[in-house]
């Protein structure tokens, strides 16, 4: 029988960069850029890509994308908020 932890464990660490760039977009530019990429990969509904993942990863999609998606969503929401408030401080 094949050992696949070491596999799981490659496929779970791209899940987790995945959840940094959504979590870390405060990194200034880059910061933004990788927020953007990884919410677009994440998308509304998962991908085949994303299923492919999370299977490799020994998850299930449909456990992990809602909850991917509620911290892009919360992400998205405290940017929003953030610009606001720039825009009122600056006048």
């Amino acid at each position: 029988m094949i050992d696949t932890s070491g596999n799981q464990l490659l496929w779970q660490a791209v899940l987790m960069r995945v959840l940094q760039d959504i979590r870390d977009v405060n990194r200034g530019v880059d910061g933004y850029s990788h927020f953007i990429s990884a919410s677009r990969w994440i998308g509304t509904y998962p991908s085949r890509e994303f299923s492919e993942v999370c299977a490799l990863a020994g998850y299930e999609a449909d456990f992990i994308h809602p909850r991917f998606l509620r911290i892009v969503r919360e992400t998205q929401a405290r940017l929003a908020q953030r610009k606001c408030s720039d825009l009122v401080a600056a006048e």
